[in-house]
């Protein structure tokens, strides 16, 4: 400890001095060096040791003399910044502390949401007050109403789904009594019912099933739309277009799916003869043969007579604007007529019995056009058809007596008429209109087309509504076509193709 005693004899001789009024600044100095040498006497090392362990503790402690808001924007916490001294060395320091925001369950700061909670309350609150005014107002207004509810008894406060049923919807519904104030709830006792034909209603588990079949169903469906048209094709129909001693020959035809075209011609293959190794067609030598061993077994003049057109092989030829037929002058010479189809869908007019007009199914494959006369086999298997078969408004009236009454151009097997409202041209065939333009870019350009025609020889009939059996051919129907070609003035003209 430090040694007062002689700090307290200067401190005694200083007032000494002070009583005698001869106290002088020399004096005053000599007791304060006197004093300070005392004190730099004064410590042991133990003490300065233990002085020196003081200051190094109060060095880890602060004392806080200002704080403030540390305005940092947060919507859920509050910062407070301190500022603090060191009580080691005396240096300033300032930290943010954040106070977070209150909750039911301990105190805090108040958040931007407890803000927008209470201005949602203050406009709830003046909502609620306008709307007891006008309950109040409504109040005095329908008592009577008022009075006829509270006579009835009981209000419907809440309806809902009730227990489930296939075949109807349930409800549940909540009463209230006025009276009592007491809530009741009736389950099932008012429902809705299925719809049927005949009546709206909710829709039944029956119904649902349906509509999922359905859905799956047009799924599947799609699929498989969706497989045909990445064929490109789909076949539509076959004809025989070659006949020889040995082989028939098949052509397949239907719709182009990318192009949406018609009757296009897909593929021709042959059905070649039959032999002791695989099956196929007939050929003339196994029929006489077979006509040989018929008369070898039963006599007579052969097999009993079929109408066949095996023996009559026609074969059509053509030039751009002119058509003939090959192998025909035998059927003539033997009474049968050419007679002109069209691979179309066609419907013929019909007559009861009662003389009530209507139309007949709509058939599709090789139509009949016209009768026995329409078109006429000439030298060299030259075919021509009657001018007047189609209209044509290229020609007038005069222009049209004037011509020959049969004519080879492929423009006359053709019906090429205006649409005036439209500004196009088309072309009816059977049940269908083929537009030879299509739009594009909000204008009208010319589109390839091809019309599909046979060939075939019956007997001859006069005409009438009575529809051609096919049965009645003595030869295959051979097919070509008629086609419109581009000009290079942005017309086109008709020609035939096979």
């Amino acid at each position: 400890m430090i040694d007062v005693n002689q700090l307290s004899e200067l401190i005694s001789a200083f007032r000494v001095e002070t009583e005698k009024e001869s106290i002088s600044p020399e004096t005053v100095g000599k007791i304060l060096q006197d004093i300070t040498d005392l004190l730099a006497t004064a410590s042991t090392d133990a003490e300065r040791q233990i002085l020196d362990d003081w200051k190094a503790m109060l060095s880890q402690f602060y004392v806080v003399y200002d704080v403030s808001d540390a305005n940092m924007p947060d919507p859920q916490n509050m910062f407070l910044r301190l500022k603090a001294r060191n009580l080691g060395n005396g240096n300033s320091y300032s930290s943010s502390v954040p106070i977070a925001g209150a909750t039911d369950m301990k105190a805090g700061a108040m958040t931007a949401t407890h803000v927008q909670t209470i201005m949602a309350l203050q406009a709830a609150v003046s909502q609620l007050r306008s709307s007891v005014t006008s309950l109040q107002t409504a109040s005095s207004q329908h008592g009577n109403q008022l009075f006829i509810i509270q006579a009835a008894g009981y209000v419907v406060t809440g309806i809902a789904q009730g227990n489930p049923h296939s075949s109807r919807v349930n409800l549940r519904i909540t009463q209230h009594d006025v009276r009592t104030g007491e809530d009741f709830v009736f389950d099932g006792s008012t429902y809705l019912t299925g719809a049927t034909n005949e009546k709206a209603g909710v829709m039944t588990a029956a119904q649902v099933q349906s509509l999922a079949n359905a859905k799956s169903a047009i799924t599947a469906l799609q699929s498989a739309m969706r497989n045909v048209q990445g064929a490109g094709c789909v076949v539509d129909g076959a004809t025989v277009f070659h006949i020889a001693t040995d082989r028939i020959g098949i052509m397949l035809f239907g719709y182009n799916l990318a192009t949406g075209e018609r009757e296009v011609e897909l593929q021709q293959f042959y059905l070649t003869a039959a032999s002791e190794y695989g099956a196929g067609v007939m050929t003339a030598r196994q029929v006489k043969r077979l006509n040989e061993l018929y008369q070898a077994v039963f006599g007579g003049t052969g097999l009993p007579s079929v109408h066949s057109f095996y023996n009559f092989g026609i074969q059509i030829g053509m030039g751009k604007d002119e058509l003939y037929l090959k192998g025909g002058e035998e059927l003539v010479n033997r009474g049968f007529v050419p007679y002109l189809f069209r691979y179309s869908r066609k419907r013929n007019r019909t007559i009861d019995q009662n003389g009530i007009k209507g139309h007949g199914d709509i058939r599709k494959g090789w139509n009949v056009v016209g009768k026995g006369d329409t078109i006429r086999i000439g030298n060299n298997g030259h075919v021509t058809i009657d001018k007047i078969m189609f209209e044509h408004d290229e020609y007038d009236d005069e222009q049209m007596q004037n011509m020959a009454q049969f004519q080879s151009e492929a423009k006359f097997f053709v019906a090429d008429k205006l649409d005036e409202a439209l500004g196009i041209r088309y072309v009816p065939f059977g049940k269908i209109r083929i537009n030879l333009h299509v739009k594009k870019n909000n204008e009208y350009q010319l589109r390839k087309v091809r019309l599909q025609y046979g060939i075939g020889f019956a007997s001859y009939r006069a005409g009438g509504r009575e529809l051609f059996d096919k049965k009645n051919l003595v030869t295959p129907i051979v097919p070509f076509h008629i086609a419109n070609v581009f000009l290079s003035n942005g017309r086109y003209r008709w020609v035939f193709e096979r």
